[in-house]
């Protein structure tokens, strides 16, 4: 069974390869890699990182109540709020706190807290609601995969700032393995469980994480353009 599993598994595992070496390539990774990029850039990317910090539990929360038939991918979910929430360590909203506090950063007021209205708005829409099991395991397989990746390349431009980077190392030591294991696996299960048929949801779920992780660097991107 798992063997003809692998034949539906495959193109999964081909496309977030694929995500991987586009992302690398992408320009604002490139820049903050060769330590261009300025300082309002950077603090703009911690800000998303602590929006995205907030609200990632809440949004895991209610992934988990569309987790009707995977248990392996209930779990993964599980696993990843514990880890978040901090239990048995930090949680990752105090390690992004310390980023941004590190940098001089102890209000808001420089930045467009749009973010938190648009996830709020999201998650009261008929697509958030209809999301089914399959575009879940896409979409998190996705995310836990990439967004280290980009953790990765930023996270020496922080240094160099004398910023407390370890909400970024964190990510990249534990979510670039263990996290996107667990996604691997519960990602098998689902196609065990629904069949062939839910590849198609997969990969959709993972063309939406695939679009959303660009959001941020793209945009940073452009103002980092636009100021030079």
């Amino acid at each position: 069974m798992r063997i003809q599993l692998k034949q539906y598994t495959e193109p999964i595992f081909s496309r977030l390869a694929e995500y991987r070496s586009q992302l690398v390539k992408h320009p604002l990774l490139t820049a903050a890699q060769e330590g261009e990029l300025s300082t309002t850039i950077l603090h703009e990317f911690a800000f998303f990182q602590y929006s995205d910090s907030i609200l990632w539990i809440p949004m895991l929360a209610q992934m988990k109540s569309k987790t009707e038939r995977s248990r392996r991918l209930r779990k993964a979910i599980e696993d990843n709020i514990a880890h978040e929430a901090g239990i048995g360590s930090v949680s990752h909203v105090t390690l992004a706190i310390a980023l941004m506090r590190s940098l001089g950063i102890t209000a808001l007021t420089p930045f467009a807290t749009e973010t938190f209205r648009t996830s709020a708005t999201l998650w009261l829409s008929d697509e958030f609601d209809n999301q089914t099991e399959p575009e879940i395991a896409g979409w998190l397989l996705t995310a836990e995969t990439l967004v280290p990746l980009m953790f990765a390349a930023v996270e020496p431009s922080f240094a160099r700032l004398g910023a407390d980077t370890l909400y970024f190392r964190e990510h990249v030591s534990i979510d670039s393995d263990e996290h996107a294991s667990w996604m691997s696996e519960a990602v098998e299960d689902v196609v065990e469980i629904y069949g062939p048929d839910c590849v198609s949801q997969i990969t959709a779920g993972m063309a939406d994480a695939w679009q959303e992780t660009l959001e941020v660097p793209d945009a940073l991107w452009r103002r980092q353009c636009a100021s030079l």
